[in-house]
């Protein structure tokens, strides 16, 4: 274990806060790398150099430049789990510093663990990152024995199948409020499974969870949900379909993906299943481009407004499947203001939406109409 540079500077100015004396902290070779004195940076020091060199716990210093580049002060050989990494100096007379040496010794000591530690989490949650994004992209051909084994190690069990939800947020936010967010979220989900890992990819976050019936793994869903959206975080939430093995996360992935996008095509729903979907599934092979003709080629001779009119309260009235009564009181219009507004539709359009044989065509164009803004598509 090394004494860094970053790491033993914020160290300095973290003792430097709450203690006045003057400190150095040296390198394994003797040099200066942070210090109360900016001047001192750099340098070296002949004290540090013997301490490490001869193994001693700690060096006393009576004169200016008594070894290179020192003065007058005491200098401890610092530690962490048993291992030199460095040397404390503490510039004046051993009896002007002595009732606060150990605790300054002790503190760095403490900090230098405490920056090793955060760093070594740092570096799992990395290692856990990667393996995860090449489980999501490889599953059918990344997992082995092997596999298995540094999931293991990086605290992933993969001895049980795993089901994936897919979250992001219903606006976008700044890479880090999305930081903050992922964090939040990750230790709510290990507080509900403690078995959960997640993944932050391309402004998506990623479940992997051993929870496993769909009505378990909804309920999870919705307590993640539930529990964004008490700290001001809206959330949309896709889950996958149960697969045999984790072989399947990939596929799983991708059906994950496509019931998370399906809620925000609706803007209404929150939560959705794969097993939920229908036209998703092949909709998405049909371009921007054919889906706008097909909108225009219904809606001939529509303003941008008038389409924009006539699509809402086609919604409205397939949401409540055809009925005049509920649909004006959810537009908060008369009955009878509704179906003129349905006649006109079918009059200019040719296709009457009251009719079962044209709802199909209305369907698949509130469909396409939804993709077109989603994507920012002009109308």
């Amino acid at each position: 274990m090394e004494l860094r540079v970053q790491q033993a500077r914020a160290i300095v100015h973290e003792i430097n806060t709450v203690l006045p004396q003057k400190i150095n902290l040296m390198n394994k070779d003797g040099i200066i790398i942070a210090s109360t004195d900016p001047e001192r940076i750099h340098t070296f020091h002949g004290g540090a150099a013997r301490v490490i060199r001869e193994n001693l716990d700690e060096l006393r210093i009576y004169r200016e430049n008594e070894y290179p580049g020192t003065r007058p002060g005491t200098n401890f050989m610092l530690q962490v789990e048993g291992v030199p990494i460095g040397v404390l100096g503490i510039t004046g007379s051993y009896e002007s510093i002595l009732p606060i040496a150990n605790v300054i010794r002790k503190m760095t000591e403490l900090l230098v663990h405490e920056q090793e530690y955060q760093r070594m989490q740092t570096h799992l949650q990395y290692q856990r990152h990667l393996f995860l994004q090449e489980l999501l992209e490889h599953s059918e051909t990344f997992l082995s024995k092997e596999q298995i084994e540094r999931a293991r190690l990086l605290d992933i069990d993969l001895s049980v199948p795993r089901r994936i939800v897919v979250a992001d947020l219903d606006s976008p936010v700044s890479p880090e409020r999305h930081n903050e967010v992922f964090s939040q979220l990750e230790m709510e989900a290990q507080r509900i499974d403690a078995a959960c890992r997640a993944i932050s990819t391309n402004q998506m976050i990623v479940f992997l969870t051993d929870i496993r019936p769909q009505e378990q793994l909804r309920s999870f869903a919705e307590k993640l949900f539930v529990y964004a959206k008490s700290h001001g975080i809206g959330l949309c939430l896709g889950l996958d379909s149960p697969a045999p093995d984790n072989t399947r996360l990939r596929q799983a992935f991708e059906q994950a993906r496509k019931a998370l996008y399906s809620c925000h095509r609706k803007g209404t729903v929150h939560i959705k299943g794969y097993d939920e979907i229908n036209m998703e599934l092949f909709a998405d092979l049909i371009p921007l481009t054919a889906k706008r003709e097909y909108v225009k080629k219904i809606f001939h001779g529509y303003t941008p407004l008038e389409l924009a009119d006539a699509v809402h309260t086609l919604e409205c009235f397939f949401e409540h499947d055809g009925s005049i009564t509920r649909t004006a009181d959810a537009l908060y219009i008369h009955k009878n203001t509704l179906q003129q507004h349905l006649r006109k539709i079918a009059a200019r359009t040719g296709y009457d939406p009251r009719s079962l044989r044209s709802s199909a065509v209305f369907y698949v164009v509130l469909y396409f109409y939804q993709d077109i803004h989603l994507a920012g598509f002009p109308t």
